[in-house]
């Protein structure tokens, strides 16, 4: 109870100054290279509060000189600190429009260069798809939750039509990354926290360049493919 009540009140207080810091960093680097460290030293906190271990594997596959299109399961809102903490890689967030509307965090990721995604507005949805391709062939690398939400029972879901149309407009690289153990940090239904073992994996890239858009199915089933292999271990 005191380690739970200890992650609560260090991560509250983080995520108040850090997004202030972020927000104020953004006015002078509109890349959101300098907001983006800042979220990454807010997710290495927000894990260590809590007494978690995260181990990386895979590293040899990330080349600094290129960008990629992330793609990665989803088990617990503990993914998004520890792929923010550990990646060793400047990337933007497509996210679900909702959480831009909170109070700061909203406003500082938004000064960050993340995505915004309105998944009740196909229009909206698609617009923001081809936003996120135009940063990939700008350079920056962009990370999506195929699943589309968080899975309830750990098992990889079906992945959300349209969320490859990044890889395929940008022509960028794929870059497989399955996360395990962030389930165990905070429970189903339980506000307590714990100490985990998380693992993340990053697999060798998925070359799409030459890809035509009637390929999408075939991306995606071969990027589910290579996330249960680790997944299902």
């Amino acid at each position: 109870m005191i380690r739970t009540i200890f992650a609560w009140v260090v991560g509250l207080a983080a995520t108040f100054m850090l997004g202030l810091i972020a927000v104020f960093l953004s006015l002078f680097d509109s890349s959101g290279n300098l907001p983006h460290l800042v979220a990454r030293l807010w997710g290495r906190i927000q894990i260590r509060t809590t007494g978690t271990r995260v181990t990386m594997r895979g590293l040899e596959y990330l080349d600094p000189r290129r960008s990629y299109i992330l793609v990665s399961n989803h088990q617990s809102f503990f993914d998004i600190f520890s792929l923010l903490g550990y990646l060793p890689l400047q990337f933007r967030w497509i996210a679900k429009a909702e959480l831009f509307r909170i109070p700061l965090l909203g406003w500082s990721m938004s000064r960050t260069g993340y995505i915004a995604i309105e998944r009740d507005s196909p229009k909206k949805a698609y617009r923001s798809m081809l936003a996120a391709a135009e940063k990939v062939r700008n350079g920056v690398s962009v990370l999506i939750f195929p699943e589309g939400t968080r899975s309830r029972d750990g098992i990889l879901q079906p992945f959300k039509k349209g969320v490859f149309l990044i890889a395929l407009k940008s022509q960028a690289p794929i870059l497989p990354v399955a996360i395990r153990g962030t389930r165990d940090i905070m429970r189903k239904n339980d506000w307590r926290t714990y100490p985990g073992n998380v693992e993340i994996r990053i697999f060798p890239p998925i070359e799409t360049a030459g890809f035509s858009m009637d390929k999408e199915a075939e991306l995606s089933e071969r990027v589910r493919k290579t996330l249960l292999q680790h997944l299902t271990v």
